[in-house]
């Protein structure tokens, strides 16, 4: 079963014998047209997500499949620790550019963007302290990941908030 779904769909890791399905950055330049300007995100859904984390005291964030940044980008700017990862460099290029463009900017200088394996994630990936505060996967990213929950559970601290969009 598990043969198949690799076959079928990518899990969008860029890992020895998987294709990165955003390779040719294709996506990427969609990604960006469709989400836009990223500091217009609706008043509506970033006051939900900052509710949401500060009402669980989080301080530092992991955002999994982070694409272009753009939730990572609104973290920042709100004053959270963010962690940036996904699988696909062209992806994480728009996040690279918008880190270097905004560097004089104190929180931007200390966002970590890395390039992750989703197989290695917990592996990989560098914790603060005891773990993160939060670890979100918004957008459509979640198909990409075989075990969100399972993995979560690895680098978080033990009361932390998994957020999550299907």
């Amino acid at each position: 079963m598990v043969d198949s779904i690799y076959r079928t769909r990518s899990l969008g890791v860029a890992a020895e014998g998987l294709p990165d399905q955003y390779a040719d950055g294709r996506a990427a330049r969609v990604w960006q047209l469709y989400i836009g300007d990223t500091r217009s995100r609706t008043a509506e859904y970033k006051n939900w997500l900052m509710s949401l984390l500060r009402a669980q005291c989080c301080k530092t964030v992991l955002d999994v499949a982070c694409g272009t940044g753009v939730d990572s980008i609104m973290l920042v700017e709100e004053g959270f620790s963010v962690t940036s990862v996904d699988a696909s460099d062209k992806m994480l290029k728009y996040a690279l550019k918008e880190r270097w463009n905004r560097r004089k900017e104190d929180p931007f200088d200390h966002w970590v963007i890395e390039e992750a394996n989703w197989l290695t994630l917990p592996q990989d990936l560098q914790k603060p302290g005891e773990g993160f505060d939060a670890v979100i996967c918004l957008g459509n990213s979640f198909a990409h990941l075989p075990d969100f929950k399972g993995e979560c559970q690895k680098i978080v601290i033990q009361q932390s908030v998994a957020l999550q969009t299907l």
